[in-house]
């Protein structure tokens, strides 16, 4: 009976030429790389050389190696030092800028630097050139810095302090994937016949989007949904990475739920197709 054993490439080790690297070094190396199996198709690995112990936390020496069939050109990653039974004892995002661009099918040493703040277990149990494994944490990329908007209507309608308050509530926020868009709550008023919320809309997208409808949904304190609304908000321009407040009303006479209990209360967009 055949089975399907899945192909498998041997790469070529490449150096950087932004490292001088001694030859002796090159040779352990080399060394290294050539005692690691062969990849699958299409995979990305990281094997870690050597951990020295240093005053500002710990130096790891490891291989980067892909199986691509294209040149790979790394941006950012995040790296995960564990130890031989397998407890996570590091973990840090790594700029890869200067790592530059790996032809396919190729691996490429690298020094990395977790400083004492990336470590996960207190320094003094870690041991100079101990034995130590690396794996990659899936990375997306997320967009952080956004420039406030206030239109005329906003900018006249908040005093000074108000402007602050929403300046430094816009610099808060969590973090956003990147294509994507984000809608938060920040202020709760309610009247007899509706429910005003306003909210900051966060554009993560490379390009400006106009938005036309934005359907949200509004709970209580308990969870429960109290009403889901498709608002018509015009062409509502958004910039890229661009955050911009509006002002929503729920009328009560559209409420799913009577009598809901707003000492606490959330918004959610209902996702869509933009």
């Amino acid at each position: 009976m055949m089975t399907n054993t899945p192909k498998t490439y041997k790469t070529e080790i490449d150096f950087s030429t932004d490292w001088e690297i001694p030859a002796q070094e090159k040779y352990i190396f080399q060394y290294f790389h050539q005692q690691l199996e062969d990849l699958e198709a299409n995979k990305l690995h990281v094997h870690g050389v050597k951990l020295y112990t240093v005053d500002t936390g710990i130096i790891v020496t490891a291989i980067i190696r892909h199986s691509l069939p294209k040149k790979l050109l790394l941006e950012q990653v995040v790296l995960i030092v564990k130890d031989k039974e397998g407890k996570e004892i590091a973990k840090k995002q790594f700029d890869m800028e200067l790592f530059g661009v790996l032809e396919p099918c190729t691996a490429r040493p690298w020094n990395f630097l977790f400083e004492t703040d990336d470590l996960l277990v207190p320094y003094e149990e870690i041991v100079n050139e101990m034995d130590f494994e690396m794996a990659f944490e899936y990375y997306e990329k997320v967009v952080k810095d956004f420039e406030l908007y206030l239109d005329e209507n906003w900018s006249n309608g908040l005093t000074e302090d108000q402007q602050g308050y929403v300046h430094n509530l816009v610099a808060s926020l969590e973090p956003i994937k990147e294509n994507e868009l984000s809608v938060v709550g920040f202020h709760f008023h309610e009247s007899e016949e509706a429910v005003n919320v306003y909210v900051i809309i966060r554009n993560a997208f490379s390009e400006s989007l106009t938005i036309e409808n934005l359907p949200i949904q509004l709970f209580d304190a308990t969870g429960d949904m109290v009403c889901k609304l498709g608002f018509p908000i015009g062409q509502f321009e958004i910039a890229s990475k661009q955050a911009r407040p509006l002002s929503l009303s729920f009328s009560k006479e559209v409420f799913m739920k009577e009598n809901p209990d707003f000492s606490s209360w959330k918004i959610e967009m209902i996702p869509q197709t933009l």
